[in-house]
């Protein structure tokens, strides 16, 4: 009897995962990685090597031939031209492989607006660990940077210049940094770290061009010139789909369509990480994921189903988390203004504590704001920033959303205290009862004009 034969085009996060996952799933079965980048690493972990904080790119790589050996998996540094759906091959530069399955796992490539000089020398973009590199060398002679982007990555690549002696100015186009995460109020307190820090922001403008004769010299925006020996471009990712609308998968918003087992509309064709779509678990609204914990699932997923298993892919809620300078920001589900533009109506519950007993001496302040839907008081979204404990309260709001909780569970949740450690009145609980109260006034409200 023939083998099962597992192919996998990319070795990212989803890509290296799937094959794990098949390998671990099915040992006997045949599974072969195909990647043109011989490194494993986290694309998140780069700017922590450009500051310094972690001491080389070799702490946060490894070699993907030699993780695929240890798991019995063959690995295979090539690029992929093609997929032969028909003939169920995948053709790369040097050979062919044949698949029973196939996960395709191409990641994405950074996304720059059509701006006027950015073919210029010493302008970067930061996702791979060779751009890293280019911009280590860089900042080693230059006095002052013009970073371009106010997501994640922007910030903590602006903080990371920062921190090497340069002066920084952070320019996003949107109304304020982290727009597509966070609400105004918690991006201002963003916003104030980085002022705190010197680096000068500039929001709600594009950049109208990069100026310089080979090299960069300045920034032209709003009628201002910023000089600047160098240029990160931090603008977002496009999907890597080339290869699959090649071979007539059918693509949705950018990226391969897939239903919950993360499979194609091309059967035993399967895709994980940038490339594949997921869909927010509040809206049902299909969405590029473009975040490493979710690759990670995908790639789990598809590749136990690659192998027979019908394993389901849940909805997202993007949550995340990113450290800039002392602070920690963390985000889940949907933001007020998402939920806002969906015509619901929230209710929302803030709280100003501290990670320890308010009498410790090394506590640090952390604030919390839920997001409820007003009809069910379901919680729908959550945000928080703080001196530390952050990463915790968003893995458990995260759960609480993905579990349909309601104020009133939140409320009523037990949970642990000692004072170097934990307050005895934990802030999610402090929060949910700031936003009861505020639904207990609004029910009063509504019987009084009888509407309820």
């Amino acid at each position: 009897m023939q083998k099962h034969e597992v192919v996998i085009i990319g070795g990212g996060g989803g890509g290296l995962t799937a094959a794990l996952a098949a390998k671990k799933t099915s040992y006997d079965t045949n599974v072969t990685l195909i990647t043109k980048d011989p490194l494993s690493y986290s694309p998140c972990a780069l700017p922590f090597v450009i500051s310094g904080e972690i001491d080389s790119f070799e702490r946060i790589s490894k070699r993907i031939e030699d993780i695929c050996r240890n798991s019995g998996i063959t690995c295979v540094i090539d690029e992929a031209l093609g997929i032969d759906t028909k003939k169920k091959a995948v053709k790369t530069r040097k050979s062919e492989f044949r698949y029973t399955s196939l996960i395709i796992a191409t990641g994405g490539t950074p996304l720059i607006p059509p701006i006027k000089g950015t073919h210029l020398k010493n302008v970067y973009t930061l996702y791979r660990l060779e751009d890293a590199e280019k911009i280590m060398d860089a900042a080693k002679n230059a006095k002052s940077a013009v970073v371009v982007g106010g997501g994640a990555i922007g910030l903590e690549a602006a903080a990371a210049l920062i921190e090497s002696g340069l002066k920084v100015t952070l320019i996003e186009g949107l109304e304020y940094v982290l727009s597509k995460a966070l609400d105004a109020d918690y991006s201002q307190a963003v916003e104030n770290k980085l002022a705190e820090n010197g680096i000068e922001l500039i929001k709600g403008i594009n950049v109208e061009e990069i100026t310089g004769a080979s090299r960069v010299e300045s920034v032209k925006v709003a009628g201002k010139e910023i000089q600047a020996d160098m240029v990160i471009m931090v603008t977002g990712l496009r999907p890597n789909v080339k290869i699959a609308e090649s071979a007539g998968i059918e693509t949705l918003k950018g990226c391969i369509k897939t239903d919950e087992y993360m499979e194609s509309g091309v059967k035993g064709v399967f895709a994980a990480g940038d490339c594949a779509i997921t869909k927010s678990l509040i809206t049902g609204k299909p969405a590029p994921g473009l975040l490493g914990t979710i690759a990670i699932r995908q790639g789990t997923v598809a590749g136990m189903n690659s192998v027979g298993e019908r394993e389901v892919f849940e909805n997202v809620l993007g949550a995340m988390i990113l450290r800039i300078f002392d602070i920690e920001v963390g985000r889940t589900g949907i933001t007020e203004k998402e939920a806002k533009s969906e015509g619901m109506e929230t209710v929302t519950g803030k709280i100003k504590s501290t990670t320890t007993a308010e009498y410790y001496p090394k506590g640090k302040g952390i604030e919390v704001k839920l997001i409820f839907n007003a009809a069910d008081k379901r919680i729908v979204g959550a945000q928080a920033i703080g001196g530390g404990g952050v990463a915790g309260k968003i893995n458990l709001l995260t759960l609480a959303i993905a579990k349909n909780m309601t104020v009133d569970d939140l409320i009523r949740m037990e949970y642990c205290y000692t004072p170097p450690l934990a307050p005895s009145h934990n802030p999610i609980v402090l929060a949910a009862e700031n936003a009861y109260r505020k639904m207990k006034r609004l029910a009063e409200r509504d019987k009084r004009l009888g509407k309820a």
